[in-house]
């Protein structure tokens, strides 16, 4: 079991990676450098300055990552040793069905990974329009005027 979720995870975390690393790029870390200069710990950063900052691309990440995990086959079977009840993912269980010439529980199994993959697109899809509407939000904001703090009241 754990050659399968290590090969899992060496085929799928690239999903991750390739949503967070441009974007992480773009946004700089003048931020991160600034909450360290007032004070904040290794962790506060984290949780306070770059996770919000990157909240839309992990989530998009991992969503990515686990639509490629649900599906995949080819490091799976390599590693697995296709033990029945114990290393059998539902990619593999299609497969020994299959061969097994148990077409309608193969086609039963197959069409729950359908099910999951289109489960997968509709999460996929909320997360785009919530990330629409929450970037739509911010542009309707009146930008901020830094000086409108510190000038004194006209009467």
């Amino acid at each position: 079991m754990p050659g399968i979720i290590l090969a899992t995870v060496f085929v799928t975390f690239p999903f991750i990676a390739r949503e967070l690393i441009p974007l992480m790029q773009a946004q700089g870390n003048e931020e991160e450098q600034a909450a360290i200069v007032l004070g904040a710990t290794g962790w506060q950063t984290f949780w306070h300055v770059t996770l919000p900052n990157i909240k839309w691309g992990l989530i998009y990440g991992v969503i990515l990552c686990n639509a490629r995990a649900m599906g995949e086959f080819g490091a799976v079977s390599v590693v697995s040793g296709h033990i029945r009840g114990q290393t059998n993912t539902m990619p593999l269980h299609v497969e020994v069905l299959y061969n097994e010439y148990q077409s309608v529980a193969a086609f039963a199994v197959a069409s729950l990974l359908a099910l999951l993959a289109l489960v997968t697109l509709v999460i996929k899809s909320v997360v785009e329009w919530r990330h629409e509407r929450e970037l739509k939000a911010a542009a309707e904001l009146p930008p901020e005027n830094p000086n409108a703090r510190l000038a004194p009241a006209v009467s």
